[in-house]
């Protein structure tokens, strides 16, 4: 999105704020993506929340209803998820920057031990399905960095502390070994939202396909990121703060394709649509250096965080809401 629409969206916002948008709490959903707000990484379409003006809180309290697949907290509530899953994995602790990727870290126990438990964060496509109970999924991510504690050189194109980068993959697994596993990949480099998902090879090359996450992000007079500090295009707009702390999700990311593929499996289970049995995700993050760092889902049905409108108005972050979605809370078993 050109920033010379902004006075335009303006208008269409406030309408928006006042027929649809209140402060009492009622669940809306995301607003829909478009070039400004949106991008693609790989295979997953990723949101940021503060272009987009949403705020999703994320504290043990808050997200305790929903899968937590990597956090910092101690909590019970957060760290312990449904039958049939992996619990939460443990973030690094303690400052200096470091990395984590499931591959190595403790592979976290579950509530009751299930069929495809590997090294990674590993979920039955039943106990998902029935967590997500007709909805679909949405994975936000919590950037917590200092930038006291600099790089340590792992992160591409990471300019201070508070940058850091991403790699993650899902993969469905038949554990009959009959279907090939289905691999979606959210991966650099980083697409318009226009041109649509990337074509992936499911193969983990890194460092060449991790995700820059800066932690102050600024726009050229195109809307294209540029360095904060000037050493890259002339900056437009920004800098817009990303690494908002533990308590506040910076980045949602969502698969129409995974969407898809999870509903056939709902309906359709253990069949010739879906011979998958077992969901596996890889997390890859480096230098990070708080330890808090945070991924877990939501269902589209639990995203009950409104747009704040201060923040609306002043990005015109696009396109009205889709409209308000019943909060359907479950406790876990």
């Amino acid at each position: 999105m050109r920033l010379g629409k902004l006075a335009i969206l303006v208008a269409v916002l406030t309408v928006a704020l006042v027929s649809g948008w209140s402060s009492s709490g009622e669940a809306v959903t995301l607003p829909a993506c478009d070039n400004f707000i949106c991008a693609f990484d790989g295979n997953f379409a990723v949101m940021s929340l503060p272009f987009a003006g949403v705020s999703i809180p994320s504290s043990p309290g808050q997200i305790k209803d929903g899968v937590v697949i990597y956090t910092g907290s101690g909590g019970k509530g957060v760290n312990t998820n449904f039958a049939g899953m992996d619990n939460a994995f443990a973030s690094p602790s303690g400052s200096g920057a470091q990395n984590f990727t499931t591959t190595t870290a403790p592979d976290p126990g579950q509530l009751v031990p299930f069929a495809g438990d590997a090294q990674s964060w590993d979920s039955t496509i039943a106990a998902f399905n029935l967590f997500l109970n007709g909805s679909t999924p949405i994975f936000f991510f919590n950037q917590n960095d200092t930038n006291s504690d600099g790089t340590n050189g792992a992160c591409p194109g990471a300019l201070s502390g508070q940058d850091v980068c991403v790699y993650a993959s899902l993969t469905l697994v038949d554990l009959d070994g009959i279907a090939p596993n289905l691999v979606l990949e959210l991966e650099a480099p980083t697409r318009p939202f226009t041109s649509g998902p990337a074509v992936t090879d499911g193969i983990p090359t890194l460092p060449q396909e991790l995700v820059l996450a800066k932690g102050d992000v600024c726009l050229d007079a195109q809307g294209a990121q540029t360095n904060c500090d000037g050493s890259g295009n002339p900056v437009a707009f920004g800098p817009v703060n990303h690494n908002l702390g533990a308590d506040h999700a910076a980045y949602a990311a969502f698969s129409d394709q995974l969407n898809a593929l999870l509903a056939t499996c709902a309906s359709s289970p253990n069949s010739v649509a879906c011979p998958w049995d077992v969901i596996q995700i890889r997390l890859d993050l480096t230098d990070i250096n708080n330890g808090f760092e945070q991924l877990f889902i939501l269902t589209s049905l639990q995203v009950t965080q409104i747009p704040e409108p201060g923040t609306l108005i002043l990005l015109g972050a696009g396109i009205v809401g889709l409209g308000a979605a019943g909060l359907r809370r479950r406790q876990r078993g």
